[in-house]
């Protein structure tokens, strides 16, 4: 089974000296769709395409709300571990620039309920 490192739930910093900790089946899952969301296109080396483009295409002046949702239900879908998404919702906020997505998603050891926003000023 999968495991890695428990990230802040606010910062998503590594959590480092004691309180250090390791999940892993669903809140592995959870954790690695969280991060992929919030990764940007091409920012991390070892494969620049995990990630959204939040720059260019999705925090832009006249958003395609089609687009975007097409985008994170295909980066949710691809973690490992994820077997289908059950619903998703988007809220753009545009007076705080901010994107929220909700969903939900079924993977190898349950349910996976989560919320994830970007932006703001």
């Amino acid at each position: 089974m999968a495991n890695n490192l428990k990230l802040d739930g606010a910062t998503h910093d590594i959590i480092i000296g004691r309180g250090a900790t390791r999940v892993e089946g669903l809140e592995y899952t959870a954790q690695l769709v969280k991060c992929r969301l919030l990764a940007v296109l091409n920012e991390w080396y070892a494969d620049p395409n995990i990630g959204l483009p939040w720059f260019t295409d999705i925090m832009v002046k006249a958003p395609d709300l089609g687009l975007i949702e097409g985008l994170i239900l295909t980066s949710i879908r691809g973690t490992p571990h994820v077997q289908v998404v059950t619903s998703i919702d988007l809220n753009l906020n545009h007076g705080t620039r901010t994107l929220s997505v909700t969903f939900e998603a079924l993977s190898d050891w349950g349910i996976i309920n989560s919320s994830v926003s970007l932006g703001g000023n």
